[in-house]
């Protein structure tokens, strides 16, 4: 009997006991779940950080690369712009070969002909190449002087034009990429009496 009441009296012991592990084992997830909630959380806050990051770094780059591609685009076309400038005296001088009466009595001459001939593609060629390069001529016979665009190297008495109106070219201009003046046409402007 003397056993019986010490198993009863171990009991409550034992159970006091138990209780008291389950309530630290309790505890002790309970202190856990906010700590694993403030990681979650950080974690969270981190990966935003990095997103954020991310963001702005690949952000960053998009506008180096279009800056990248501004710098070749612009000088590419300074490297046209001055080649052109180059032949544009070229285009000037074979104009001029082209302009050149041809005295009469060469005019059947086979030779001369085919010069001309030869003269003319040329310069047909170079003014293709220059057009396929963005560099297109400036009209500017019979329309008002643009100081942007001309230089006046003289003016003429004409009443039938209007004041300020290109009469006559002796340099043609240019332009490149339809924006920008390669050079200025050279011309000669009307004035009323």
């Amino acid at each position: 009997m003397e056993k019986n009441q010490e198993k009863e009296q171990k009991k409550p012991v034992m159970e006091e006991k138990k209780r008291s592990e389950q309530a630290k084992t309790q505890a002790q997830e309970q202190k856990k779940q906010p700590d694993n909630q403030q990681q979650i959380e950080a974690l969270r806050q981190e990966a935003e950080q990095m997103r954020d990051k991310f963001m702005r770094t690949y952000a960053e780059m998009e506008n180096i690369k279009k800056r990248c591609q501004n710098e070749i685009e612009k000088n590419a076309k300074i490297a046209i712009a001055d080649f052109a400038l180059d032949l544009l005296p070229v285009a000037d001088n074979l104009e001029r070969a082209l302009a050149q009466p041809v005295p009469d009595e060469l005019k059947d001459n086979a030779f001369i002909k085919n010069l001309l001939e030869g003269v003319l593609m040329t310069q047909k060629q170079l003014v293709q190449a220059l057009d396929k390069n963005g560099v297109k001529v400036l009209e500017s016979v019979g329309k008002p002087f643009d100081p942007n665009t001309q230089k006046a190297i003289q003016q003429i008495v004409d009443n039938t034009k209007e004041d300020g109106t290109v009469v006559q070219e002796w340099q043609k201009g240019y332009t490149i990429g339809g924006d920008r003046v390669l050079r200025e046409a050279m011309v000669i402007v009307s004035k009323k009496e």
